[in-house]
């Protein structure tokens, strides 16, 4: 009995299988991309107090203030409490419709009532009167 020996002809090593894992990861790419939400970050990471209301605010044609550490930001920019009014001021007149322009003043959780009664008096002396102070609901984390 012959045996006949044949030789493996293996075939030249190619790209084959890296083409399915190719594919993967565009479909990964393109998932995370329809499923994710892009938003907009504050200059500050900030802990906002507990709320007990649900109630949201509008986005649009406002004023974001930050309070954190003893620093203040007006929209991501660095602001003393003295400079503020008169930011606020500027920022009230280029707004497209006034009558709908508020300031939504988010503070760290710790931070003293008097420095937050400081610069609500800022506000106000800009003759702003639509204020919002940021919460965070009672069971949400940062």
């Amino acid at each position: 009995m012959k045996i006949a020996l044949t030789q493996n002809r293996s075939r030249p090593a190619g790209d084959d299988n890296l083409i399915p894992l190719i594919n993967v990861v565009f479909l990964m790419l393109i998932f995370f991309m329809v499923a994710g939400q892009i938003s907009r970050s504050d200059a500050l990471r900030i802990l906002p107090p507990a709320s007990i209301s649900e109630t949201r605010t509008a986005d649009e044609n406002r004023a974001l203030v930050l309070i954190a550490d003893k620093l203040l930001y007006l929209d991501d920019e660095a602001v003393t409490l003295d400079s503020l009014g008169d930011s606020l001021a500027r920022k009230f007149e280029q707004a497209e419709v006034p009558e709908d322009f508020s300031v939504l003043v988010k503070a760290e959780a710790s931070t003293p009532v008097d420095e937050l009664q400081a610069v609500l008096r800022q506000i106000r002396s800009a003759g702003l009167m639509k204020v919002s102070l940021a919460t965070r609901l009672r069971g949400e984390s940062a």
